[in-house]
């Protein structure tokens, strides 16, 4: 049995592509594995590139946009590796990042998935989503009212008022980098499939911990993430579609009026703002941009508060 299956779901980011793969096999040492890129029907010639130059990857090329879980898991039942790595399209390995994290997962066998520490394109400025605590509607309320933006001590999710320097076990990990236990996922099941995107490693997160398996944050190896490159593509789409799967997650494990509660407090704040700017900032075209966002997601909350 292979080492690692390293899992890459791609859609019309042929260039950041080639350079993920080109670091990964430059970096990855010691150990055995397999790469599958899981194409989401892009129109920038992904598939053809990965073919042409990297013929050692297996490709997976869809004829439509399968989303973010249901594309993995289309690799995932194939895979022959011990342990599976989650690696966004947009992401540059500088080290050797996969060989420590199994190492370190194997000296502790109830860690279910472990993920590294996660720097900006500046290779500076660490993601402190690499590392955080799962959504509850207390940080649902600090994001939506602009508290988060105000101190760190309200940014739970992400704790930014821990540096992310050293080790530990958390509640969760990113998806643009995780490394996830084989038969942690036989236990739990593959990713829901009924999100599509956003979202889709947090519920698995909650689903290992359910079963009793642990997260862990690995600080000494690193990564860079350029971050949504794909959702910049479409980013109108790509906000409801953060805000549908948090709605569906809170829904999920948390109950039909937890989810109300927080679809009910996303409007509420986004008229606020709306108000706000009309009456107290000026009519310019940025400001009638931020409105017409903030009235965006007014009736995105009112025409999808009760759907699923």
């Amino acid at each position: 049995m292979l080492d690692l299956s390293v899992i890459i779901v791609s859609w019309n980011t042929r260039q950041l592509l080639q350079e993920c793969l080109e670091s990964l096999y430059r970096h990855t040492k010691g150990i055995t594995f397999e790469v599958f890129v899981v194409d989401n029907n892009s129109s920038d010639g992904s598939p053809e590139m990965v073919s042409t130059l990297f013929p050692r990857v297996n490709v997976i090329a869809n004829d439509y946009n399968a989303g973010f879980s249901k594309a993995n898991n289309q690799a995932i039942r194939v895979s022959k590796g011990r342990y599976v790595a989650l690696l966004n399209p947009d992401t540059l390995l500088t080290e050797d990042v996969f060989s420590p994290l199994i190492l370190y997962a194997d000296r502790h066998d109830k860690i279910g998935a472990i993920g590294p520490k996660i720097f900006c394109g500046d290779g500076k400025t660490i993601q402190y989503s690499c590392a955080k605590k799962l959504p509850n509607l207390y940080s649902a309320f600090c994001s939506a009212s602009g508290l988060r933006s105000r101190s760190k001590i309200f940014d739970g999710v992400h704790m930014s008022y821990w540096d992310h320097e050293s080790s530990r076990y958390v509640e969760a990990i990113c998806g643009a980098c995780m490394v996830v236990r084989k038969i942690a996922i036989d236990a739990v099941g593959l990713m829901d499939e009924n999100q599509f995107m956003y979202g889709d490693e947090i519920d698995w997160c909650k689903r290992f911990a359910d079963s009793g398996w642990r997260i862990y944050y690995y600080a000494d190896a690193s990564i860079i993430h350029y971050g949504g490159e794909s959702s910049k593509q479409v980013m109108q789409e790509a906000n409801f579609q953060f805000l549908r799967a948090r709605r569906y997650y809170f829904r999920k494990h948390h109950g039909e009026l937890y989810a109300f509660a927080y679809s009910v407090q996303i409007g509420l704040f986004s008229l606020i703002k709306y108000i706000w700017t009309l009456l107290f900032r000026g009519k310019n075209t940025r400001n009638r941009e931020i409105m017409e966002n903030h009235m965006s997601l007014v009736k995105w909350v009112l025409k999808n508060t009760m759907g699923r």
